[in-house]
């Protein structure tokens, strides 16, 4: 790092901002510059309230300043408010809160954030809050979180941009549907960028660990003229990845990175109420990052008593299953087997059994052939325009933002069988107006009305590429993969993907949404506080799915697809097959696929109503009603209806939530203790369940996403700062959760058929039971367990019958068939969750200071999975973090000493099940260590 850096005395603004952008590698072309503090009456992010150490230093000397906890300022009700004064239960972490904890990414955050589950896959984020959780990332569904950057909703979870230079970031819970509405079902994820301030100041960052090769992050606020500044900030980061590939050598985990934001603000004193903010960022992503979907396969279930060779037969509660072909064992009732049961590669594994591939043990260990890489960039710009007038304020914020991600996937397997490709595409652009009231203190009316339109265009497209040049029978011993089967060992030619064809999907949404809404508060004798919000919310969405349209027929015909293929997005239109096809009719090449599309409008209404009271100045006690909307939207696969491929529609998903409770700071404001009580009741939820097929009713049905299911969660948050003396400072958090799922019923599988367990035997005529199967796995079946496989009626209430076999559906929780209630855990609810934090601070006479420090999480364990919660779930754990930090007398200098995850904790952060029960995960990073060196200038 220059010396020059540290004499900010010496430096033009222009020199600055040159040594920045020149330590990053960043273009300059990439940047847009931003804004600082605030004029009168400015809204929410831009205002600063002081602490009451701040406020004593401005007339007191420093040995009379008292020791106190920092006030922290929110905006969960669109308006700058101190955390002690918001009746809504959020968690504030500060932008130096940030930074000291080296929260990086968004999942770091459940490490500080009292009942915050943060999973991941591949790039995409998934926050788990109070009993509900974000599952569905497609192009064709939306997040049941909001994330917001700047006061800008953000459409997709993998749109979260770098956590570099933030004010802070506010984690607000439970639902927010009247003042922030989109999405915001289960709360939201709130980021506030650093704004530009009239001061000459810079910073930069450098970071090395045991995973980090490098992080180097920094800023430069520059004065421009009177009321004129711009900040700038940029990163530049290269990690190892965490997951040790000892096929090919390409680990898995892995970040490159490039990232520059810019900040204007424009507020002129000549027009004092006026405050203009321009910003723009540009994102660069790259390595390997987090894999397509999943970063390996754990296993699969497999009950060894049930293994059986081929004529031998099988008895399972009472009934006998006789298995010309024999049985591998693979069970829903089963125990974990750590192997990868897509494939068998001709070795015995278990009782004489070909179960499949094994896979490590080892949690961060993976043997994959084929080298997999995320490439895309990110464009955001973002326009805030505040006026304040008398006793009301105008408020207008746009946004655009342009995504562009490519993720790759191997075959998952130590031969490259196949090779995926994954596209995300996003533009978005939102416009929102606000006309609210000034924070007066005298008045006791406080209100806010607003509108805001959002237009949305996703786009996924996938294609699977098969290795044509791959014959099983004719790879060397041990690499010999065949498809799966119930011999107890390959025959035949094996697996041979000469003709196979490449997979294709793509998906479209335009997604149109405009809402109206307002909330008023009203203080009666200065004591009770009335609240009442309302916001109306109109979606329009229009879908295309791709659906195969022809088959090539004949010797050696397959189908080719290539991700750089063009797709023409438009109702009914064909998509052609990559010319590398082989088909005996062009025609069949040039119409592969087409495009089904469908159209629906959804509206509703949310609603908050609330109450608080004010005992003194450091005591609040609050109640609040609320409801919240997920949005609805459609089936990704078409069914024919009449003749016609069509799209079938879902609700929205609804939430009532009643929360009550109370915020106090005590001993002098040395102590802060809040706590909240929450109920939250899901309706309509979605869940993949069987119904009717409307071309006939009677003799079929169809699997699709359907408003069947119903949730509810309880639960209670305490947190707790105390600061005792200037040294100490302590933090206490715990969260209680219930979150039960009260009728849930899924779709069955087929699991008969001459290739399968059912063979060609009696014992498996049309009409058993194992053709009504849970996730693929024979047991258990409407046979076994016939109390939990309710029947699928029509309309006239009699059983659907399909091909000879009756319908079921299987109650995972609500009503059996003879009336017994049934309910099942919540994916990623664990029932407790505690965090500890300390940290004393040693002081060095003229040296600086020390400061050593712990952070610690338990967490009682958890499910990630609706089905088979015994596997694929996390035990109860804890994670610590150690920090030590040296500061020099003047903090400009600051080094700091860490380790993450001191335990080496191997937590799931995302866990599904794939072919034939393999479940595949993602976990968490392991222990990580490293420092970090900052200079302020």
């Amino acid at each position: 790092m220059p010396r020059s850096i540290a004499r900010h005395s010496r430096l033009r603004p222009t020199a600055l901002a040159s040594i920045l952008l020149t330590t990053f590698g960043l273009p300059l072309a990439a940047q847009t510059v931003a804004p600082p503090a605030a004029p009168a009456g400015a809204p929410a992010e831009q205002a600063a309230v002081p602490s009451a150490a701040q406020a004593a230093a401005a007339s007191s000397t420093p040995r009379e300043v008292p020791v106190s906890l920092d006030q922290v300022v929110v905006t969960v009700q669109r308006r700058a408010e101190t955390l002690q004064s918001v009746p809504l239960s959020v968690t504030a972490l500060t932008g130096a809160q940030i930074k000291n904890a080296n929260v990086n990414s968004p999942e770091r955050l459940e490490q500080l954030v009292p009942g915050l589950r943060m999973g991941r896959s591949g790039s995409d984020v998934r926050p788990a809050m109070r009993g509900t959780y974000t599952e569905n990332v497609s192009a064709t569904s939306d997040p049941r979180f909001g994330v917001y950057v700047d006061d800008i909703y953000q459409s997709r979870t993998s749109q979260v941009p770098p956590m570099i230079d933030l004010a802070r970031v506010e984690v607000q819970k439970g639902p927010q549907g009247t003042l922030y509405g989109r999405n915001s079902f289960g709360g939201n994820l709130v980021f506030h960028s650093a704004l530009p301030t009239d001061e000459l100041e810079g910073g930069i960052d450098l970071g090395f660990g045991n995973f980090l090769e490098h992080r180097a992050e920094g800023f430069v606020n520059v004065p421009l003229s009177k009321g004129i500044a711009m900040r700038i900030a940029a990163l530049s980061e290269r990690t190892h990845g965490y997951v040790e590939n000892v096929g090919s050598g390409n680990d898995i985990g892995g970040e490159s990175q490039k990232y520059i934001r810019g900040t204007l603000r424009i507020a002129p004193p000549s027009v004092r109420d006026l405050e203009v903010l321009l910003r723009a960022s540009y994102q660069d992503l790259g390595g390997a990052g987090q894999g397509g979907f999943g970063q390996k396969y754990k296993g699969t279930l497999v009950d060894a008593s049930l293994i059986r060779a081929p004529g031998e037969s099988l008895t399972y509660n009472g009934i006998t299953y006789q298995l010309p072909k024999g049985f591998n064992g693979n069970s829903f009732t089963g125990t974990p087997l750590p192997v990868d049961s897509r494939y068998r590669d001709g070795i015995p594994d278990i009782n004489g059994a070909d179960i499949g591939i094994p896979v490590s043990e080892d949690p961060y260990q993976v043997n994959f052939a084929g080298d997999i890489f995320r490439t895309g960039s990110q464009k955001n710009f973002g326009a805030t325009l505040n006026y304040g007038n008398g006793p009301v304020r105008f408020r207008s914020i746009t946004s655009f933002a342009d995504f562009d991600l490519i993720r790759t996937g191997n075959s998952l397997t130590p031969v490259l069988l196949n090779y995926s490709y994954q596209q995300t595409l996003a533009k978005t652009y939102t416009q929102e107006f606000q006309l609210l009231s000034n924070d007066d203190k005298a008045d006791a009316l406080r209100w806010i009305v607003g509108a805001y339109f959002f237009d949305d265009t996703a786009t996924d497209r996938s294609v699977t590429n098969v290795n044509r040049a791959y014959v099983a029978a004719t790879a060397p011993p041990g690499q010999q993969y065949y498809p799966f089967g119930f011999t107890l060992l390959p025959s035949g030619t094996g697996l041979n993907q000469s003709t196979a064809f490449d997979s294709f999907s793509a998906y479209q949404q335009k997604a149109r949404s405009t809402a109206g809404y307002g909330q008023l508060s009203y203080t009666l004798f200065d004591k009770l506080t009335l609240t009442g919000g309302l916001r109306y919310t109109r979606d329009e969405k229009n879908v295309l799915s791709a659906r195969f349209n022809t088959s090539p027929t004949g010797p050696g015909a397959y189908f080719v697809h290539s991700i750089d293929d063009p797709v023409n997005y438009a109702c009914g239109g064909f998509i052609a097959a990559n010319a590398a096809s082989v088909s005996q009719s062009q025609t069949a090449i040039d119409q592969a696929y087409n495009f089904v599309c469908a159209g629906n409008v959804y509206s509703y209404t949310n609603y908050r109503v609330a109450a608080d009271y004010k005992f003194n100045a450091d005591l609040m006690g609050y109640t609040s009603y609320s409801t919240g909307t997920h949005a609805g939207g459609f089936n990704s696969g078409a069914v024919t209806i009449g003749g016609v491929p069509t799209l079938l529609p879902f609700a929205p998903e609804k939430v009532k939530a009643f929360e009550l409770g109370f915020k106090s700071t005590l001993l002098d404001r040395k102590l802060t203790l809040n706590a909240a009580a929450y109920v939250n009741d899901y309706r309509d939820l979605h869940a993949q369940t069987s119904i009717p097929n409307p071309n006939a009713p009677q003799t079929s049905v169809i699997a699709l996403v359907q408003n069947v299911g119903k949730d509810r969660a309880y639960g209670f948050d305490i947190e707790a700062g105390f600061r005792p003396t200037r040294e100490l400072r302590m933090s206490l958090a715990y969260n209680y959760l219930n979150a039960k799922q009260l009728d849930y019923g899924v779709n069955t599988f087929n699991f008969g058929g001459e290739a399968s367990f059912c063979g060609i035997t009696p014992s498996c005529v049309p009409g058993s039971g194992e053709q009504n199967t849970v996730q693929g796995t024979p047991f258990p079946n409407s046979r076994t367990d016939p109390n939990r496989f309710v029947p699928v009626l029509d309309a006239n209430g009699n059983q659907v019958v399909s091909g000879g076999v009756p319908q079921y559906r299987y109650v995972l929780a609500g009503t059996g068939r003879d009336g017994t209630k049934y309910t099942a855990q919540r994916a990623f609810s664990p029932k407790h969750t505690l965090q500890f934090g300390m940290a004393y601070t040693l002081q060095l006479g003229g040296y600086g200071t020390l400061t050593p420090e712990f952070q610690t999480y338990y967490n009682s364990g958890y499910i990630l999975t609706d089905l088979t919660p015994g596997y694929g779930n996390n035990e109860a754990f804890t994670k610590t973090d150690l920090r030590l930090t040296y500061q020099t007398s003047d903090g400009d200098y600051t080094v700091q000493l860490y380790v993450n995850n001191v335990e080496d904790e191997a937590t799931i952060s995302r866990a599904v099940y794939g072919n034939h029960r393999s479940l595949l995960v993602s976990y968490a990073p392991p222990r990580s260590y490293g420092a970090r060196l900052s200079a302020r200038f």
